[in-house]
């Protein structure tokens, strides 16, 4: 059954329209993403404790929202870790990766100053209370530091980079399988990378808060500092961009490789020939017709390799006649016998 493309709004603009209204969707999918994060690690811990799993509801929320407003527009990236993975799978252009990147950082940055702006604040207590939870770090960044240094324990960086890094993994892979060549969400993009986020959530935000996007991490960090904090957010930051980025390299790298070997081995398909397997003359029967599972007729089978989207090796048999040599046989003597001439005569 034919199915033909179908044509996104989007590509009925000018590519220098489209890709406006791209970054701006990234823009503004970033800020209300970050915005719902910063908010329910903030001020949101006052009422739900800002548990891991109040975070990664959170996460799962909001990139459902955003993705059903941006998906067919940008394709909802909103994390500078998918676009670099998409720049280098060849999904999108590296220019409008670029671009993408800026979008997705203003955006973060628009919402951490908005929620700095909006907590309520004092001299003696100008962040200690909402921001722990909101900030990304490690050791005294960690937004359990206040609970583990009780008992002279710490998560270490060594811990926050593997658990960002495996996190990042699952998230940045998932945004990129789920989407096709040209860069468009597939069916089920949006709620598979919905709960990508909310696992990566769930494994991350005791030890490091949940960086999972380095435009998340950075956005508040900027304006978190000089707050009261125990670790600088802005100098524990890099370990929030090496990881995701680290693992978009990854899985762009994993993903191009598979791509060699499916097209390497659609090309082998196509360059063998048709094999023709011919039956012995056993399997002929005594009519001159042809069947595979008697033994006293033949068959020629042909199989074909038809090269289509779902790869798959259709068979068919073609019978292929054969001549017959009739053995003459003697023809039967007339049982009447000639009338002796002397019978005749008399």
């Amino acid at each position: 059954m034919n199915s033909q493309k179908r044509t996104q709004p989007i590509q009925l603009l000018t590519p220098a329209a489209a890709g406006t209204l791209q970054v701006g969707a990234e823009a503004v999918g970033t800020f209300l993403i970050c915005f719902a994060v910063y908010a329910a690690s903030s001020w949101g811990r006052i009422s739900t404790g800002a548990s891991s799993i109040a975070i990664a509801c959170t996460w799962v929320c909001a990139c459902i929202a955003v993705g059903a407003m941006f998906s067919k527009i940008s394709s909802a990236h909103c994390n500078p870790a998918v676009t670099f993975a998409a720049m280098f799978t060849g999904q999108i252009g590296w220019l409008q990766g670029v671009f993408y990147i800026l979008g997705q950082l203003i955006g973060a940055a628009a919402a951490g100053a908005a929620v700095i702006y909006l907590l309520p604040m004092t001299k003696e207590n100008n962040g200690q209370v909402w921001l722990p939870g909101a900030v990304n770090g490690f050791a005294e960044g960690s937004p359990s530091y206040a609970t583990l240094t009780q008992y002279h324990l710490s998560f270490t960086i060594t811990m926050a980079i593997v658990v960002e890094l495996v996190a990042s993994l699952i998230v940045v892979g998932t945004a990129i399988v789920s989407m096709k060549k040209d860069g468009q969400a597939a069916s089920g993009h949006v709620w598979k990378v919905a709960l990508a986020y909310g696992v990566g959530a769930m494994i991350t935000y005791p030890i490091t808060g949940a960086g999972l996007n380095p435009a998340r991490s950075t956005g508040i960090a900027l304006f978190a500092r000089n707050k009261g904090l125990q670790a600088d957010p802005v100098s524990q930051l890099f370990v929030f961009w090496i990881c995701p980025l680290l693992a978009a390299a990854i899985v762009g790298l994993i993903t191009i490789i598979y791509n060699m070997i499916i097209e390497n081995a659609k090309e082998t398909l196509e360059a063998e020939p048709d094999t023709i397997i011919e039956m012995p003359e056993a399997l002929l029967t005594s009519t001159g017709e042809y069947a595979l599972k008697e033994p006293d007729k033949q068959t020629d089978l042909l199989v074909s390799v038809d090269d289509n989207d779902s790869d798959e090796i259709s068979a068919s048999v073609h019978p292929v006649p054969v001549e017959h040599t009739q053995t003459s046989q003697p023809s039967e003597e007339p049982k009447d016998t000639q009338i002796s001439d002397e019978e005749s005569n008399s």
